[in-house]
């Protein structure tokens, strides 16, 4: 059922990183446009795609956790038992956790910092932008604590997500 439910959000983050990349996309070729045909550049373009940027990595990030995309060096793990890798896995979930939480947190106090500040070119509150930590965080807090659960039943263990 935890299954269930991240698969869903993915679906619903995936939404999200492709109405985003769209926008950024979009407004890239209205500053092309404007710069070099109307000779009138946009103010606000460059920012604006830089937030969005901003935006899709951190939403993408917990989906590569998820499909095991980061960087991973398996040079020891491949010559140990099924079991002791296994134990490996959790303690290196266990880390993971403890980071994106201690991240998660911290970020909190980033939005609360930020939240009187705003973007230069297009007045948005920054704790809107920095809002991307937190929210990462939390879902890789969840992705991480699905790996955990898979982890410890001993009939999907070896297909972990």
């Amino acid at each position: 059922m935890f299954s269930q439910f991240i698969a869903r959000l993915f679906g619903v983050i995936r939404g999200v990183i492709v109405g985003i990349f769209v926008l950024l996309v979009a407004v890239t070729f209205a500053q092309v446009i404007f710069r070099y045909l109307l000779a009138s550049p946009l103010t606000w373009t460059d920012e604006f795609a830089r937030y969005c940027f901003v935006w899709i990595v951190y939403l993408a990030a917990p989906i590569a956790l998820h499909r095991g995309l980061h960087i991973g060096v398996d040079m020891l793990t491949i010559h140990l038992s099924e079991k002791t890798r296994r134990v490996l896995a959790a303690v290196n979930d266990l880390f993971t956790l403890a980071v994106v939480v201690t991240i998660g947190f911290a970020s909190i106090e980033v939005l609360s910092a930020n939240r009187l500040q705003f973007s230069p070119a297009l007045g948005v509150q920054m704790a809107i932008v920095y809002l991307a930590i937190p929210l990462s965080m939390g879902i890789m807090a969840l992705v991480v604590a699905a790996k955990l659960l898979r982890l410890t039943d001993p009939v999907d263990s070896k297909e972990r997500p």
